[in-house]
C-alpha cells in the first residue's frame, strides 16, 4: 500500500499516459481535478503534497517517487524542475 494514496490516485488517474489527449497543459490536468472532486480528496492530496514536501528529496529521488505514484509527466522536459513542479502543485492545492 502506498504512503501517499491520495497522490497516487490523482497522479496515476490524472497525469497518465495519455493526459495529453485530454488536457492541452500539465495546469489544465490540476484544473479538471479541483474541478472535478470532492474538498476530501482535494484536501487529502493537498496534506500528502506537503507531506511529500517536508521529505525534502533531491530531484532525482523526487522524480523517481512521482513516477512509483503513476505520473507520467516530467516537468524537465518542458525545462522546470520536480522541485519547481511540486511547489506549483501545492499552490495550486492551497
Amino acid at each position: 500500500m502506498s504512503d501517499f494514496p491520495a497522490l497516487e490516485n490523482f497522479l496515476s488517474a490524472y497525469f497518465h499516459q495519455d493526459w495529453r489527449v485530454e488536457h492541452d497543459a500539465p495546469d489544465a490536468v490540476v484544473s479538471a481535478f479541483l474541478d472535478g472532486e470532492d474538498a476530501e480528496q482535494v484536501a487529502a492530496v493537498r496534506d500528502e503534497l506537503a507531506r511529500l514536501s517536508a521529505q525534502e528529496l533531491d530531484e532525482e529521488a523526487l522524480g523517481n517517487r512521482m513516477r512509483v505514484l503513476g505520473c507520467e509527466y516530467d516537468p524537465t522536459l518542458d525545462g522546470g524542475s520536480w522541485q519547481e513542479w511540486l511547489a506549483t502543485l501545492r499552490g495550486r492545492f492551497a
